[in-house]
C-alpha cells in the first residue's frame, strides 16, 4: 500500500509540474486572463445592431439631443448582452412600461406628441427584422431622455433669452448618462419617470387640479384658460431648486406676499412691495449672503442717470430732499453743488445715502448678490403696504415688519436673540454687515395660481405678463412673446443733458426753499414713492 500511495504522488507531482496552471492559480505574467467575456451571454443580434446605429447617425443640431446622443452611444456600447427594451424576440415587459408612462404624460401637462414611439398592432411591433428592432430601441430611448428633460423644465430651456431678462430661472436638468442608467437599473421604468417631475408639494396640487379641468376622456384637446394658468405654474416649478432649503425665504411677486419656511413649514407671513411694471423685480433665487443693520444705501444706476441726474441739472431737489452724497468711484466725497452736471456725467460717480431717518432702506437690508442688483430692506413709507397690487418700488422688495425677519435669520444662524438684534439696531456700527454662514435660499418666485392647506386654488394678477409668456411658449406662438426691454443693458439716459440744461427754468446749485416747492416731475415722483428701489 505504502508503494503504492507514493506512485500516486509521484504522477501528481509530476503533472504539476507539466502544467504550471495546477501548481500555481495565479497566471503567469504573459499567460491570458480567463475572463468574464469567456463565459458571458453573447450580446443580442439587436443590441450590435444599436450600437452600429448610434455609431453612424449624423450629430444633432441641437445641444441637448446631441447631449442624449452622447449618453446613448456611450451607454450602448459598454452594454453587452441585450438592449433595455428590444430583443430578437420582440418587445421586453419594461418597454411597454415605458410606453405606457409617456402616453400618460398630458397628466403632468406634458405634450405628449413631443415623444416618438414605434409603432404597434396589438401590443407587437409591426415588424420584426433586426433593423427595425435597432431603431425600436433606440426610439424608446431617446423618448425617455426626452421626456427626462421636459419632466425638468427643458420645453422652455432659457427662459432669460426666450421669453425675457427679468426670467432668471434654468431648467432642473438630469444628466441624459444619470437617466439611462437609472432606467437601466428598474425593473420599473414608469415609476423611474414619475420621479423625474418635480417633488414640490405644489407641483402635485396644481397637477391634481390640473387633471380635473381636463376633458373626460383625459385627452387634452383645447385647453381652457384656467387649465392653461396651472399648467403655466406648474412650468414654473419645473424650473425651481429641487431642494429649496431647510430654512427658506419665498417672495410670490404677484401676490405681493412673502413666506419663511422651515422645515416644510411657515413660521412667517408678510406683505412686501414689489417693482413697477417697467422696473420689474426680476424672479431668481440666490442664497442669503448678508444681513445689514442700519444700512448704507447705494444708488443704482438707472436711478442716478434717469432720476437724479435731471433732478440735479435742474438744481439738485432730490439731492436736499434725501441727503445724498457724491462721492468718486475710488470713495473721494465731492460737493456736488459745484459740478456742472450738465457736462458732467453722473456714470462717473457713486451717489450714496447714509443711514437716518430718511434712508429709503430703512432699519434693515437683506442682500443676496446677483447681477440684478436687486435685495430685500425696510422702508419708511408704510403706507404702501395699505395698496392692493404693490408695484411700488425700482425692483427691489419692501418688507413690512423686517426686523422680524432679521430675527428669525440671526437667530438661526449666530444664535442672537431678539435683544441683541434691537441692540445693535439701535446704536450699533453704521451699515453693520452680518455675514451670513448657513444656506438660507432666498426666491422670488412668480406664481400666479396657488393651492392652499385646505385644497382651494387661489389666483393672482399676471402683473408682469409671465404667465402670458409661458403659455404662448407651450402653445408654441413664440413669435408672440413680447420679451420687453433688456434690463440688464447699460443704462443710457433718455435725456440730452445740455438741451435738458438749457430748457430748465432753474438750474442754480443754490436752490431756494421756494424754488424747492415747485417740484419738477422727477421730484414728485421722488418724493410721493420715497425714491423707492
Amino acid at each position: 500500500m505504502k508503494n503504492v500511495r507514493g506512485l500516486l504522488l509521484g504522477v501528481l507531482a509530476g503533472v504539476a509540474l507539466t502544467i504550471p496552471a495546477l501548481a500555481d492559480p495565479s497566471p503567469t505574467p504573459n499567460a491570458p486572463e480567463a475572463t468574464s467575456a469567456a463565459i458571458a451571454t453573447p450580446d443580442d443580434a439587436v443590441l450590435s445592431a444599436v450600437r452600429g446605429k448610434l455609431a453612424s447617425q449624423p450629430a444633432a443640431t441641437d445641444e441637448r439631443q446631441r447631449d442624449d446622443q452622447t449618453a446613448l452611444t456611450d451607454f450602448y456600447t459598454a452594454r453587452h448582452g441585450e438592449g433595455l427594451w428590444v430583443t430578437a424576440s420582440g418587445l421586453k415587459p419594461e418597454a411597454k412600461l415605458l410606453a405606457s408612462e409617456i402616453a400618460n404624460a398630458w397628466a403632468y401637462a406634458l405634450d405628449v406628441s413631443a415623444f416618438k414611439l414605434p409603432k404597434l398592432e396589438n401590443g407587437m411591433l409591426t415588424t420584426n427584422d433586426t433593423d427595425s428592432l435597432a431603431d425600436a430601441e433606440i426610439q424608446y430611448s431617446t423618448a425617455a431622455l426626452l421626456y427626462a428633460r421636459h419632466a425638468r423644465g427643458g420645453r422652455i430651456p432659457d427662459p432669460t433669452s426666450m421669453l425675457t431678462t427679468e426670467f432668471d430661472r434654468r431648467p432642473q436638468w438630469i444628466a441624459p448618462k444619470a437617466v439611462i442608467e437609472g432606467l437601466a437599473a428598474t425593473r420599473e421604468p414608469d415609476a423611474y419617470l414619475r420621479g423625474l417631475e418635480p417633488q414640490h408639494p405644489q407641483f402635485e396640487k396644481l397637477r391634481q387640479l390640473y387633471v380635473a379641468m381636463l376633458p373626460a376622456d383625459g385627452k387634452p384637446a383645447r385647453l381652457s384658460p384656467a387649465a392653461k394658468r396651472l399648467r403655466a405654474n406648474m412650468e414654473m416649478w419645473r424650473w425651481m431648486w429641487t431642494d429649496m432649503g431647510d430654512l427658506y425665504v419665498l417672495n410670490n411677486i404677484p401676490e405681493f406676499m412673502q413666506y419663511v419656511y422651515k422645515d416644510g413649514k411657515i413660521i412667517r407671513s408678510a406683505k412686501i412691495v414689489a417693482g413697477q411694471t417697467d422696473k420689474q423685480s426680476t424672479i431668481f433665487s440666490r442664497p442669503l449672503k448678508y444681513v445689514v443693520l442700519r444700512p448704507t444705501w447705494i444708488v443704482p444706476e438707472s436711478i442716478k442717470v434717469n432720476e437724479l441726474w435731471p433732478s440735479l441739472i435742474r438744481g439738485g431737489g432730490l439731492m436736499r430732499q434725501y441727503g445724498l452724497q457724491i462721492e468718486t468711484k475710488n470713495g473721494k466725497r465731492l460737493d456736488w453743488r459745484a459740478i456742472d452736471w450738465s457736462k458732467a456725467d453722473i456714470r462717473d460717480y457713486d451717489v450714496t445715502q447714509p443711514p437716518g431717518p430718511r434712508s429709503v432702506l430703512g432699519h434693515v437690508k437683506f442682500s443676496f448678490p446677483s447681477q440684478h442688483t436687486i435685495f430685500m430692506h425696510d422702508t419708511p413709507d408704510k403706507w404702501m403696504f395699505r395698496q392692493a397690487q404693490r408695484t411700488l418700488s425700482h425692483g427691489c422688495l419692501r418688507v413690512q415688519n423686517p426686523m422680524q425677519l432679521a430675527e428669525i435669520i440671526l437667530k438661526e444662524d449666530k444664535g442672537w436673540d431678539p435683544a441683541k438684534v434691537a441692540e445693535l439696531d439701535r446704536s450699533g456700527p453704521l451699515n453693520n454687515e452680518v455675514p451670513i454662514e448657513k444656506e438660507i435660499p432666498i426666491h422670488l418666485v412668480y406664481f400666479t395660481a396657488w393651492v392652499d392647506d385646505a385644497g382651494k386654488l387661489k389666483t393672482f394678477r399676471d402683473v408682469y405678463g409671465h404667465e402670458k409668456r409661458v403659455t404662448q411658449a407651450l402653445d408654441g406662438d413664440w413669435d408672440k412673446i413680447n420679451k420687453g426691454h433688456n434690463h440688464l443693458a447699460p443704462v443710457e439716459p433718455d435725456f440730452n443733458p445740455e438741451a435738458l440744461a438749457a430748457s430748465s427754468p432753474d438750474r442754480s446749485p443754490n436752490l431756494t426753499r421756494s424754488a424747492q416747492k415747485n417740484a419738477t416731475i422727477s421730484d414728485i415722483i421722488g418724493n410721493a414713492l420715497g425714491l423707492p428701489f
